[in-house]
């Protein structure tokens, strides 16, 4: 595992923003390891356990994810059942569980990083923060947005569960968010003016991975003054050449980390990015 000289450099001039997915909330674990914090696919499973269907890939053989996700809101007529059962997985982590977890050590050390968004629900980066001695500010809608400059900003990008209309969960509501003209796309475009976008924690299947690149490619050009030219970089265990042909297509530079101790590989090239 390397880190590009390239990102190392653009964090020494505060140009990266980290973007941080569900596999950064799943590395963080409590009730001695037997608890951790859930996958989007257990989202998806309990989806399906919720409108009585015990094993959700039947549901998977007929469509996405996504569209499991849609299919339950059509049918309860509220994602509400479902997003409560994931507050409550989140419920018992403690500040000392979040800092146990190598990724979150290593993010509330990025000193240089002004902005830290993500696509999770949970508090986790914030409380990490809060817990180091930073001051954090949540930012969930343009009510939110801090004008001091002396304080991170945590840009929760698909809500949280204190802003639950704010929620980004299904099909229909990505696509609405595809259309690129909500407050939250509004400062990411502002936001990544000049900066490269550091993913941490997401799969190649991820949607919010293409989601949020859509965006990234479609309004800037290169990087200014940048020898790879790229826009973006993802840290993913033991790439495929499928994988990394594919993201290197989109203009996304695959950092490779090995599948041993994913949350502690993940952790050194955060740790090497900073040194």
């Amino acid at each position: 595992m390397t880190c590009p000289s390239d990102l190392r450099r653009l964090y020494r001039e505060r140009r990266v923003v980290p973007f941080v997915g569900a596999g950064a909330s799943m590395s963080v674990s409590w009730d001695g390891g037997r608890k951790c914090g859930p996958s989007w696919s257990a989202m998806v499973d309990q989806a399906a356990i919720l409108l009585g269907c015990t094993d959700a890939n039947l549901l998977r053989m007929r469509g996405s994810d996504l569209q499991i996700l849609e299919y339950f809101k059509i049918l309860k007529n509220d994602l509400a059942p479902l997003t409560n059962w994931l507050a409550l997985q989140f419920f018992e982590a403690s500040d000392d569980d979040i800092l146990a977890s190598p990724i979150h050590s290593e993010l509330v050390q990025l000193q240089r990083c002004s902005f830290f968004y993500t696509t999770n629900y949970d508090d986790f980066i914030e409380r990490a923060l809060t817990k180091s001695g930073r001051a954090a500010h949540i930012v969930s809608g343009e009510h939110t947005i801090a004008h001091d400059r002396s304080l991170v900003e945590v840009v929760k990008f698909h809500g949280d569960f204190n802003n639950p209309k704010e929620m980004v969960v299904s099909e229909s509501q990505y696509m609405e968010r595809m259309r690129l003209e909500s407050p939250m796309d509004f400062k990411l475009r502002a936001d990544i003016l000049g900066r490269a976008v550091l993913f941490i924690g997401y799969s190649f299947r991820d949607p919010n991975v293409n989601y949020v690149f859509h965006i990234v490619n479609r309004l800037f050009a290169n990087l200014p003054h940048s020898p790879t030219g790229r826009r973006a970089y993802i840290i993913l265990p033991e790439p495929s050449e499928f994988e990394r042909r594919l993201f290197n297509e989109r203009n996304i530079d695959v950092i490779p980390v090995a599948a041993d101790n994913i949350a502690a590989n993940v952790a050194a090239v955060l740790r090497e990015m900073r040194s």
